[in-house]
């Protein structure tokens, strides 16, 4: 950290610029170097940043380490833009040829004949059945082809309208809770089970795939992200014509899932459990009927 003594005035001063203060230590306005009205944001500790997106700058650091710096002219700001979207439609067609490659795979197939008796077991102690391990074509990888160290590791295909979009690698063993690999690189991020999105009026919202595979044996039509913040603002619409939207992330999550239920226009709610959804029915012995009293007492998020 390099605080400096007041960069909200220094950044006001240096650069022109009207910063409003948005929270306790926060300040936001228009970027100094990119122009919009509040994609700049200042903390009162030093440090700055402006919010990714089309035609933002997307700079960050420490407001005394710019030594005066001033604002683009407007040829270098749309200079600044040309290569902004150069390298959005370089990464988009990077990810589109990761996609048909994987929509042609076979891998997640061979894996699913690779399981072995322990690996079942594993299965079964994450509270997955038998039939989910079929029908969602679970399986096991003796070495994982994305990580470093070739660890081995549970696979769960990600099948959307019949497409395979990715195989998420859930290594045996990690460090610090970094667990998950995909299949390739590239691939981008993905919503697990959106199938269940048609011919429902209401959707669960869970993290991570096994949470969604255990819901789904209990009859609770849901979808998952791979993330408590991995929700994709684009991926909206897809829920438009469901009736509400419940967001059951984990008990740590709160903030986040709050936040999430807040993007969809007032549909949204928030079920607090006080487990993760998982550990509910294969840890702690929970019922369809307890968890659907959950989902009654699910706390409505305005916009």
């Amino acid at each position: 950290m390099y605080p400096t003594p007041d960069p909200v005035s220094t950044i006001e001063n240096t650069f022109g610029v009207t910063l409003k203060k948005v929270s306790a230590t926060e300040y936001q306005g228009p970027c100094p170097w990119c122009g919009g009205t509040d994609r700049f944001h200042v903390w009162e500790k030093g440090n700055y940043w402006c919010r990714p997106g089309p035609g933002h700058c997307g700079r960050k650091g420490w407001v005394d380490k710019l030594d005066g710096q001033k604002q683009l002219t407007q040829e270098a700001l749309t200079e600044l833009r040309l290569q902004r979207l150069e390298r959005k439609q370089e990464e988009t067609d990077r990810r589109l040829a990761a996609l048909e490659r994987m929509a042609r795979c076979q891998d997640h197939l061979a894996y699913h004949q690779a399981l072995t008796d322990s690996a079942v077991e594993w299965w079964h102690t994450q509270g997955i059945n038998d039939d989910s391990i079929s029908r969602y074509t679970l399986g096991y990888c003796p070495r994982c082809p994305t990580d470093s160290k070739r660890r081995p590791s549970y696979t769960i295909p990600v099948v959307n309208g019949g497409q395979l979009f990715n195989i998420r690698h859930r290594l045996t063993t990690s460090e610090n809770g970094d667990k998950y690999r995909p299949h390739m690189p590239g691939l981008g991020s993905q919503l697990f089970n959106t199938d269940f999105l048609h011919g429902t009026r209401e959707i669960i919202i869970v993290e991570g795939c096994k949470k969604s595979i255990v819901l789904d044996q209990h009859g609770f039509p849901n979808v998952a992200i791979m993330g408590k913040r991995s929700f994709k603002r684009e991926w909206k619409e897809l829920f438009a014509d469901l009736k509400t939207v419940y967001v059951a992330l984990d008990p740590d999550a709160k903030e986040s899932a709050f936040r999430l239920a807040r993007i969809f226009d007032g549909r949204g709610k928030v079920i607090n459990l006080p487990v993760k959804p998982d550990d509910f029915f294969s840890l702690h012995g929970g019922t369809v009927d307890g968890f659907a009293d959950f989902i009654k007492l699910a706390q409505p998020v305005r916009c």
